[in-house]
């Protein structure tokens, strides 16, 4: 991913000690973009905006990532760390 992009984090602390991470990503080149990651309490900001560069990224090489689970139930994918991505 180019780094022409600007990301914004706030997080908020669950009573499960977990972190929601509310982000949004504005690039010259794609449609802004928000989205909710849900982090493990020892997470590091490196790792969290590793996580998110990569759901970027993929969502900028094809157009497979919305609604992949209608296509094979059976071949979910499972993540390691929750995450949602809306355009806004």
């Amino acid at each position: 991913m180019e780094r022409d992009y600007k990301l914004k984090l706030y997080s908020k602390r669950l009573k499960s000690g977990r972190c929601q991470i509310k982000f949004f990503v504005t690039s010259s080149s794609q449609p802004r973009l928000y989205g909710y990651l849900l982090a493990e309490s020892g997470s590091t900001l490196r790792e969290v905006v590793s996580t998110i560069e990569h759901e970027v990224r993929f969502i900028e090489e094809g157009d497979s990532y919305y609604h992949s689970h209608l296509y094979n139930l059976a071949a979910r994918h499972k993540r390691k760390d929750p995450i949602l991505i809306f355009n806004n």
